[in-house]
């Protein structure tokens, strides 16, 4: 399997999930520092954990590390496309050059990661995708900029072509849909001193763990779900039911 921004918080918790379940996983960032550190502290074996700096968002890096994976550990059965940033800015201060960035890796990233795996799945006659998305994408949010919404947002519209598309294939496409969790990511946002604020708008008076999210993301990777596609999950303490 690849979990995509799996360096640190959500994607790092997804891959150290589905390792505890004996999968064998692919671990993506940009970051060469900081994917080297995650590998080392998820396993010691390269037979079970393997990892691959790449830009999400450029195709021809994508379209190699494909092939790497698919050559190291013979099938990606499983896709987490986790990869994105965060930014806190007002829309009347957004500048282009921001919007540009966001949408790009958010959505663009998962855009040309799914289209690049999907061919290896249609091969295989199998496949589960899951979109790492928000509630932000659902509702708009209250403290993430406007390209960080649009593009979750985006990502279940995604989520759902790819579900109708490829279904026939036995591919299922599926999303989580957060809402805070505490990670680095909240510091991103400028959020870190509001944690207690943030958790009193849960039904579950806390805030959401990388756990959480990963436990959502093991249902939807697994035979469970099998009759499960076009779907999104809110983990999100109940702030949201829909």
């Amino acid at each position: 399997m690849l979990v995509t921004g799996s360096a640190r918080g959500i994607g790092f918790g997804i891959a150290r999930a589905f390792l505890s379940e004996g999968a064998k996983v692919a671990l993506n960032d940009v970051n060469p520092a900081a994917l080297e550190n995650a590998r080392k502290e998820l396993a010691s074996s390269e037979e079970s954990v393997r990892a691959y700096v790449s830009d999400v968002s450029n195709a021809a890096q994508v379209k190699t590390m494909v092939e790497a994976i698919v050559q190291d550990f013979g099938t990606i059965d499983v896709l987490v496309n986790n990869a994105g940033v965060a930014t806190p800015t007002p829309y009347l201060d957004l500048e282009e050059k921001e919007w540009d960035r966001v949408m790009t890796i958010n959505l663009k990233g998962a855009v040309i990661v799914s289209q690049q795996v999907l061919r290896h799945m249609i091969t295989k006659n199998y496949g589960k995708i899951v979109m790492v998305s928000s509630l932000s994408g659902k509702t708009g949010g209250v403290a993430t900029s406007m390209p960080y919404s649009v593009s979750k947002g985006g990502l279940l519209v995604l989520m759902r072509q790819l579900a109708r598309e490829f279904g026939k294939y036995n591919i299922t496409c599926n999303a989580v849909a957060p809402s805070f969790v505490d990670t680095s990511l909240l510091n991103d946002l400028k959020l870190d001193g509001k944690k207690e604020e943030l958790a009193s708008l849960n039904v579950i008076r806390r805030l959401g763990t990388p756990e959480d999210v990963a436990n959502g993301v093991l249902f939807l990777a697994s035979d469970a779900s099998s009759f499960i596609t076009g779907e999104t999950i809110n983990v999100n303490g109940g702030r949201l039911m829909d």
